[in-house]
């Protein structure tokens, strides 16, 4: 095979034909025996003996078809499919694909996506003719765009085994995609970038500890190219990048200009220009604290000195912080505590994580467990996280901090914020505690043969592969709990439940509204909530629907799904007949009956 380059002149080297030549396969024929030579046998001796020829089944004239390629290896995977030992187990469907395979793998509610790409290799090198289509709106069939996949691939591989541990140079990439929705620009941009920077900054340099450092060389570096209205093609002609193979024609061509179309057109740099602002802007929303958009969710715990003289008296063998000199203090007790888990005046999440880590693992020692079980410590920024094992039994523990607000059940937690990146010094409101309280009250209070639990359970399964969270679904139940009588919540009454779950969860929907359950809700007895959050405007959990139209009617669809997977699960229910049309959140057709076990068994 031979590849001729498509239009030299305005895309050096990335759209090409791939020419197939015959060559004579006398010799072989000789060997084998039942293979005809292409050249020396009549076309229609090869029909009559072995039907139409690869070369007629891939090809369009003297070039391979991307799409008659696609179609010759979509039959083949059919056919093979049934010899497979996965064909037992799974369903396969093939899916309409010009330029690639795409079949889908579906078993109970399991479903599995694939879709291969194709792709012929230049040489020996980490460069590939590939079957996706070219930016163009029209790909011609016999069009094979380059593909450097593989090389980049490699290029990351090779980074990921020489970062040292904590490097965070995936999770910039990832912050700063999040960044690009809806701008001109694209992920191959960003992730050009940052290839760039990854090949000219030492590695211990994206360690977290430098996160928002690398994160500034990344804005950095993309306003200087545009500025420049110049960012080169990582590949094209660098000669410095160890272990990925490159084709020599490759390697000493003229560097490729991704903003070439900025040079080219002044407006697309202006707007280019001010969208590039707009991220900046988001990005920096992002990694801070914003009570604006999420109040009082995110904090620092400011520590202060307290004089300790009088304890120092009692005591005998304590320095008050105020009143001693620092070196008196390291001079006789060492590095004080204020030292240890502080950073400035600030209570420091993953220096507290660290020694409550030493501590545990100095205590370790004197414990009875430590005589019939092996400790390992794992690494956790923000936990304390350990492993005890003895002969096959493995338990995984890992502890949480928190500082409790006054006297309530609401605590400053050491989990990490939604955002990607959390600075050490914050720490973000958990509910936990008061949540926890919550359903020990409603479990002490509720009649034998109680629920409300296992709806929870029930359809906390269906909630995979959407995008509603476990806490928007216990938030709803904890609101119905709230205001529906707890004998109602009785299994023999669980589908009425399923129902008013899924009625309240569409309703929020449409409203584009879920209030925070804690937050502004003063009707919650035995959960002791601060007054200022027993007052605060109640937070709306669904905000981000009430600002994203695409995304409300995204959710309204993963809802629909979410509805159709609850019928299946039900429907699955073998035993006595039950006739569910007075619930139309999850029927089917209105004559539907679904056969179900006795109600009062069917989730035991």
């Amino acid at each position: 095979m031979h590849r001729a380059l498509c239009n030299p002149g305005e895309t050096p080297e990335r759209n090409f034909r791939i020419r197939v030549e015959l060559v004579c396969t006398c010799k072989t024929e000789q060997l084998v025996g039942d293979m005809l030579c292409f050249i020396h046998h009549e076309e229609e001796e090869q029909r009559r003996n072995l039907g139409p020829s690869l070369l007629q089944t891939v090809c369009t004239g003297s070039y391979l078809d991307v799409q008659k390629t696609a179609c010759r290896f979509h039959q083949l995977v059919k056919a093979c499919w049934l010899v497979l030992p996965h064909s037992r187990r799974w369903r396969l469907t093939m899916l309409p694909c010009d330029r690639s395979c795409k079949f889908k793998m579906a078993r109970a509610e399991e479903e599995i996506i694939i879709e291969i790409m194709l792709g012929v290799q230049q040489g020996d090198s980490d460069i590939f003719m590939s079957s996706q289509a070219s930016e163009a709106l029209f790909t011609p069939s016999t069009t094979w765009t380059l593909s450097c996949a593989v090389a980049e691939a490699k290029f990351f591989e090779r980074m990921a085994r020489r970062a040292p541990d904590g490097s965070f140079h995936l999770r910039c990439l990832q912050l700063c995609a999040r960044i690009l929705v809806g701008t001109c620009f694209s992920e191959y941009t960003l992730k050009t970038v940052v290839m760039h920077l990854l090949n000219t900054t030492p590695l211990s340099g994206w360690h977290r500890t430098r996160f928002l450092l690398r994160l500034d060389d990344i804005m950095r570096y993309l306003r200087h190219c545009l500025e420049e209205k110049r960012l080169d093609h990582f590949f094209f002609g660098n000669e410095k990048i160890p272990e990925v193979v490159l084709p020599p024609a490759l390697q000493r061509a003229e560097p490729f200009n991704l903003f070439q179309h900025l040079a080219q057109d002044p407006d697309a740099q202006a707007q280019a220009m001010r969208e590039f602002t707009d991220m900046q802007d988001r990005l920096t929303r992002m990694l801070l604290c914003n009570p604006g958009e999420m109040p009082e969710r995110n904090f620092r715990i400011r520590v202060e000195l307290v004089c300790t003289c009088k304890t120092e008296q009692l005591v005998g063998d304590m320095l008050c912080f105020i009143h001693h000199e620092e070196e008196e203090q390291r001079r006789n007790l060492g590095p004080s505590l204020l030292q240890t888990v502080c950073t400035g005046s600030y209570l420091d999440v993953q220096k507290t994580a660290c020694r409550f880590h030493q501590l545990v693992k100095a205590c370790w020692l004197v414990l009875p467990h430590s005589r019939r079980w092996r400790l390992t410590m794992l690494p956790c920024d923000r936990s304390c996280k350990f492993k005890m094992a003895r002969a096959e039994e493995e338990i995984i523990i890992e502890i949480m901090l928190g500082v409790q607000q006054g006297d309530s059940d609401i605590f400053m937690s050491s989990q990490a914020s939604e955002a990607l990146f959390t600075p050490s010094t914050t720490w973000t409101l958990s509910c936990a505690v008061a949540e926890a309280k919550f359903f020990e009250r409603m479990a002490r209070r509720a009649p034998d043969g109680s629920f409300h639990l296992r709806c929870l359970q029930l359809c906390a399964r269906i909630l995979v592969g959407t995008c509603f969270s476990e806490y928007t679904l216990k938030t709803v139940v904890m609101h119905l709990l709230n205001t529906t009588p707890l004998s109602g919540w009785h299994r023999t009454r669980f589908l009425l439940r399923l129902d008013d779950i899924m009625r309240y969860l569409r309703h929020c929907l449409e409203e584009k509204r879920l209030d925070h359950f804690f937050f502004g809700n003063e009707k919650i007895p035995e959960v002791v909530l601060p007054p200022a959050l027993q007052r605060a405007e109640p937070f709306n959990l669904f905000q981000h629907l009430a600002q994203d139209p695409d995304a409300q009617a995204q959710a309204m669809r993963e809802f629909t799904d979410m509805q159709d997977r609850l019928t299946r699960m039900l429907t699955k229910m073998d035993g006595s007949e039950l006739n569910i049309a007075s619930y139309p959140f999850y029927m089917p057709s209105p004559n539907h009956v679904v056969k179900v076990k006795d109600p009062a068994v069917v989730l035991q």
